[in-house]
């Protein structure tokens, strides 16, 4: 049990609903931040592996031929 003032509680349901999440998930996402502890969505994930992709092969070169070639120079 928590104590939160009302209009902290008013404030808080407020951004759960432009958020789309709980009042309990938005708690907990703002306590794993404040304690330091990352959650990343998957969506997040993959625009990260989606930019290290971008970052590590021409968007213009077949895939699986940079694999090959990857591949043979080990």
């Amino acid at each position: 049990m928590v104590s939160i003032p009302d209009e902290l509680l008013a404030r808080i349901d407020a951004e759960a609903k432009r958020q789309g999440t709980s009042r309990s998930g938005l708690l907990q996402q703002a306590a794993r931040t404040e304690i330091g502890i990352r959650q990343v969505s998957r969506d997040q994930v993959r625009s990260e592996l989606d930019q290290l992709a971008a970052d590590w092969i021409d968007p213009t070169e077949d895939v699986a031929e940079v694999i090959r070639r990857d591949r043979r120079s080990h």
